[in-house]
């Protein structure tokens, strides 16, 4: 039996742009630079870990097709938590592309974000959320 994997299960890359990630403010100074499997694969490996899963940071259709990307050309990302728009009505066409890529273990919309505190509660979110499950999407909060 071989040993059990020691997997970093939330870990985000990003080329930074301060128009792109505006959260990541001036009390955030540090992490306002790039974050690449380059950067992290030295840190994981010597910290024991055999893998991570990277967590889209930005919610972007574009965000989650370059960390598949990335995962295809780096083997210690195991997997990609992405995004889509949940809410669109061409949600369908926009999974589609998404089909088959094995890396992606999960879907998450960034809740907190979100000004409305009942947006979980709105239909088309509803809708978008029962589409998934309907479709055997896997998706995170």
């Amino acid at each position: 039996m071989s040993p059990p994997r020691r997997i970093d299960a939330h870990q985000h890359f990003w080329r930074y742009d301060p128009l792109e990630y505006e959260w990541i403010d001036g009390t955030m100074a540090a992490l306002q630079r790039d974050f690449l499997p380059s950067d992290l694969e030295p840190e994981l490996r010597g910290a024991g870990f055999d893998a991570c899963i990277t967590v889209q940071a930005r919610q972007s259709l574009e965000e989650t097709r370059w960390l598949l990307e990335l995962a295809d050309r780096h083997p210690f990302i195991a997997g990609v938590v992405g995004w889509v728009d949940l809410q669109a009505p061409d949600l369908r066409a926009q999974l589609e592309p998404l089909r088959g890529r094995a890396k992606l273990v999960g879907l998450r919309h960034i809740v907190q974000a979100e000004p409305d505190p009942r947006f979980l509660l709105r239909p088309e979110f509803l809708r978008g959320a029962a589409s998934l499950r309907d479709l055997g999407w896997p998706t995170t909060s």
